[in-house]
């Protein structure tokens, strides 16, 4: 029996940094772009000050909400696409 490791370490490493990136870094994107979101809309402070919009902040905070609902319908679409090729004919990736 031959044991391939090389080809066994390199398989596990991709499902550990795919695990990581979708398990932990959507949720972590997600949770930066509301954190930008809360510092970029300015309005009153809790110590009666009154910011204004940063607009640097919310853009960045869209882009980041951009990229986790791009990864979402991503998955969707891959995880759905043969029941969309059965019944719409569609053929996707």
């Amino acid at each position: 029996m031959n044991i391939d490791w090389t080809s066994i370490g390199t398989d596990t490493w991709k499902v550990l940094v795919t695990g990581l990136l979708f398990g932990a870094g959507l949720p972590f994107l997600f949770s930066v772009g509301i954190r930008l979101w809360d510092q970029g809309s300015g309005g009153e402070q809790a110590d009666g000050t009154v910011a204004t919009r940063n607009v640097a902040a919310l853009t960045i905070a869209s882009v980041l909400f951009a990229i986790v609902a791009a990864a979402v319908v991503t998955g969707v679409l891959y995880v759905t696409k043969a029941s969309i090729a059965h019944y719409l004919g569609i053929q996707l990736f």
